[in-house]
């Protein structure tokens, strides 16, 4: 017959535990999406505000232009882990840069997003046909005009 003494019986016990835990570690893997955001040269935006929807949450870029969603928030304000099988829509926006929107399918653990490129707005300036010299401007008298409150 077979017997097992109490030190090496212990010791089984713990690798059971230990090959079981690390058989279901997938199962615990963290649930994280990271970004990054970059100018038109490629350059790191810090302080770039990022929007996830559903989910109630936005942070901002650290100073490497990088960014970690691991949490949201749930309608009571509370933290809640990212829902597998679910589309994200991401918003990324500066002020003086146009708005990115990208969506992901999100299922399970972490993932990294292409980097996300913010283009500047632009303002277009054009010379008015309108004459602007005061000197044109025909005659007004103290009848015209609009009318104020309490006259």
């Amino acid at each position: 017959m077979f017997t097992i003494h109490p030190q090496p019986r212990r010791l089984l016990f713990l690798a059971g535990v230990l090959i079981g835990a690390m058989s279901s570690s997938s199962a615990w893997a963290r649930a994280a999406i990271h970004g990054e955001v970059q100018d038109r040269n490629g350059q790191p935006m810090a302080r770039v505000n990022v929007r996830v929807l559903p989910g109630n949450v936005e942070i901002v870029t650290d100073d490497e232009g990088k960014f970690t969603i691991d949490y949201l928030r749930d309608d009571a304000g509370d933290r809640v882990r990212l829902s597998n099988r679910t589309t994200y829509t991401f918003e990324i926006y500066k002020l003086g840069f146009q708005l990115a929107r990208l969506d992901l399918e999100y299922t399970h653990g972490e993932v990294a997003l292409d980097p996300v490129t913010l283009t500047p707005d632009t303002i277009t300036v054009r010379a008015s046909s309108t004459d602007m010299d005061s000197a044109n401007a025909p005659a007004s008298d103290a009848q015209g005009g609009g009318s104020y409150e309490g006259e």
